[in-house]
């Protein structure tokens, strides 16, 4: 039972360091946004989420995780190359004009992500739910 659970904590904390941001494409167009991520392992990409981070002009975090990009559930080989693209578009395998595959996502955003100043900080997180509650709805007043 504890070699398990140890066994189990091991993958999951792999599991963790297996992709990672190797470019941000920033533009003023939402469709020309793109971050491109390698995977340095075999991985499945639930549990992941895309992020941005803004500044102020004293470098302070100026709003936390403005902007949040939840990985669906998806199986990347290592080697393998995923695209995120700010836009709108439908997520599946693509290949590029040299004949290199790779997985394209879509954010779904109608505007720009990034912040066309630059500045911004693209961050990739792992992550665990803990516990979901269903938020009622308001009480109407009478």
């Amino acid at each position: 039972m504890i070699a398990e659970l140890c066994v189990t904590n091991f993958i999951n904390m792999a599991q963790k360091h297996t992709l990672e941001i190797v470019q941000v494409i920033n533009s003023n167009k939402v469709g020309e946004e793109i971050v491109i991520l390698n995977a340095i392992g075999n991985i499945n990409t639930k549990g992941f989420a895309l992020v941005d981070r803004t500044f102020d002009e004293k470098g302070n975090v100026s709003n936390e995780f403005r902007h949040i990009f939840v990985f669906p559930s998806l199986d990347v080989k290592k080697g393998e190359t995923v695209v995120v693209c700010s836009g709108e578009g439908k997520n599946g395998l693509r290949e590029t004009d040299k004949g290199q595959k790779f997985h394209a996502l879509f954010w779904g955003s109608k505007e720009c992500v990034w912040n066309d100043k630059g500045g911004d900080s693209a961050t990739l997180i792992n992550f665990t739910v803990v516990n979901s509650v269903v938020v009622p709805p308001v009480k109407k007043k009478a």
